[in-house]
């Protein structure tokens, strides 16, 4: 396939070496952000923090209207809805990555523009570097950024109340998780992508990881006496159980499960997806 059939558009930009991985992951991102399949998800997602604004914005005049809640609320703020928020979030970045993400290897195996990219002074860590900076960048733009802006929001709301530090705190932790979510996604989109030079499989292995794992916990679950352990089994599990761990402490974090676990867990998979492309990307002859 000719370059020109792959809208390939000439760079113009400075001619330099350093920072190669910087260069391709902006490109990519840029490249990624003319589609309107791209624009069109992140309205959608888009709308959730747009929702949970206008709630918080609700919380806040109930708590001027009525005193008396914001005593009940002395004990301190609960994490209980910005673990819902952040919920919400990892499937909310998920499908972006199904619209623009799952394509960001495989496209190149199929396309065999490996050649193009390596034809510059790049090395391969370069490359895997710029590919992984591209998909954390729409996850800064799909939810980090709106969250951000959420926590300012609710912050400035108690910004004159004895809770100001404990929201502060809470928010950070949820931010600290919210990084995660993205490196989580990330790694494990750009492993995917790596194993396939179809991106329709990569987007069925993505969904199927998101998906499958959920109903056999539930399955499971009802079947049995419903361990806490079976949170394990999915993706949205491991980060919920982060979530109480990170943000609701001993009280809420199930006692079978050491408050590490799970971050353990995150780490291995964010390390079983850059394996994936570190595998792929070694097979590549002829490349420094």
């Amino acid at each position: 396939m000719a370059i020109r059939d792959q809208s390939y558009t000439r760079y113009d930009g400075p001619m330099r070496e350093e920072h190669s991985w910087a260069i391709i992951g902006w490109t990519g991102f840029r490249t990624y952000w003319r589609f309107w399949r791209t624009k069109l998800t992140l309205f959608v997602v888009w709308l959730v923090p747009v929702i949970f604004g206008l709630l918080i914005i609700a919380e806040a005049a109930l708590m001027d209207a009525a005193p008396m809640l914001g005593e009940e609320m002395q004990g301190g703020p609960s994490h209980v809805g910005i673990s819902f928020f952040l919920g919400i979030q990892l499937y909310a970045l998920a499908l972006v990555y199904i619209a623009r993400g799952c394509s960001i290897i495989s496209d190149d195996l199929r396309h065999q523009t490996l050649q193009l990219y390596f034809s510059k002074p790049i090395t391969r860590l370069d490359y895997a570097a710029g590919k992984v900076t591209t998909l954390v960048l729409l996850g800064l733009v799909a939810v980090v950024i709106p969250a951000v802006m959420l926590a300012g929001l609710r912050t400035a709301f108690y910004a004159q109340t004895d809770m100001l530090v404990d929201i502060v705190i809470l928010h950070m932790q949820g931010a600290l998780l919210l990084a995660l979510i993205v490196a989580l996604l990330s790694s494990l989109v750009v492993g995917l992508s790596s194993l396939t030079s179809r991106s329709g499989y990569a987007v069925l292995a993505w969904i199927g990881l998101l998906i499958v794992p959920v109903i056999i916990q539930v399955i499971v679950g009802v079947t049995t006496d419903g361990s806490p352990w079976l949170r394990m089994l999915s993706i949205s599990g491991i980060v919920g159980l982060a979530g109480d761990a990170l943000m609701g402490g001993a009280d809420v974090m199930p006692a079978e499960i050491p408050r590490v676990v799970p971050f353990f867990a995150i780490f291995g998979l964010i390390g079983a997806g850059l394996g994936a492309l570190y595998w792929r990307i070694n097979r590549i002859d002829g490349v420094a």
